[in-house]
């Protein structure tokens, strides 16, 4: 695929030019250039993957829908796979950590099976924060396909850890190396825990705002630090007496359950992508 090739040596192209020549790609492949819903098509393959190409049969010439429906490697995979990976590049291209772990791992097997499953089934794993669902997937390895789609443990997973920060995963030593384990839980390997800070940054901010929490000596990195570590309770509660008593009671108040099922207040929907978003709108303003 010569275009593919081709991108890669554009290093002056701006990256949202990037990401159009490989939807372009995508549109070229599938013979979607005339079709007036070729837009709408293409956004569906990129949020929901193949498997939502059921719905557009009707739109496609028999030969390229029954190729890029069965066949595993077909030009319409290599070209969907290509556009995802070059978005979690561009997307989380300020966080210069990811973007290494990416290509730290972008030969291994276990990375070109998210890839695959990703261009599979789309988002449907990335849950709300797509760049700690990499993460986890790319370190816990045991964590296959069939464990994602029959067993749920990947969601068993990624509640535990939302709701009880990085020192919780030793309930998944199974599923991970202990080697591995133990430098994420030391954290001479700082991956996890910096998707972790990036999971709980917008929730977290937003609720210590709403509490009338002042951001004073650096309160809300240190915050920030806690809650990734321990979770929210817990690291919330080894700050109690840096803060307003008064205050404290409201922020506690907007968390409920108790320390085995906490749940954020159904008015925090904020995902880490619309706070990188706002981050990066009042970066152009400056």
């Amino acid at each position: 695929m010569s275009l593919l090739f081709s991108i890669e040596t554009l290093g002056h192209v701006v990256d949202d030019d990037v990401l159009k020549l490989a939807e372009n790609e995508i549109i070229q492949v599938l013979q979607l250039k005339y079709n007036d819903s070729k837009d709408e098509i293409v956004h569906d393959l990129m949020e929901n993957g193949r498997q939502s190409l059921f719905k557009y049969e009707d739109d496609l010439l028999p030969d390229i829908y029954t190729a890029a429906i069965n066949e595993k490697d077909s030009d319409f995979m290599k070209a969907l796979k290509y556009y995802l990976e070059q978005q979690w590049k561009i997307r989380y291209s300020s966080n210069e950590w990811f973007v290494l772990f990416l290509k730290q791992n972008e030969d291994s097997q276990n990375y070109q099976f998210i890839l695959n499953r990703t261009a599979e089934y789309g988002n449907k794993y990335m849950k709300n924060c797509p760049i700690l669902s990499i993460v986890l997937q790319l370190l816990f390895k045991e964590i296959d396909d069939q464990c994602l789609t029959e067993l749920n443990l990947f969601n068993d997973l990624w509640l535990t850890i939302t709701n009880h920060g990085l020192k919780s995963i030793e309930k998944y030593s199974n599923y991970i190396s202990k080697d591995l384990l133990n430098t994420i839980i030391e954290k001479k390997e700082l991956v996890l825990f910096q998707a972790l800070r990036e999971y709980y940054r917008p929730q977290l901010f937003q609720l210590l705002e709403e509490s009338n929490i002042k951001n004073t000596d650096n309160l809300y990195e240190l915050a920030l630090n806690n809650v990734a570590d321990y979770g929210w309770l817990k690291g919330l509660q080894e700050l109690q007496n840096k803060i307003i008593p008064k205050c404290f009671k409201i922020l506690l108040t907007k968390i409920r359950g108790k320390d085995d099922s906490i749940a954020l207040i159904d008015s925090i929907t904020v995902s880490c992508d619309t706070f990188r978003k706002k981050d990066k709108l009042k970066e152009r303003g400056k």
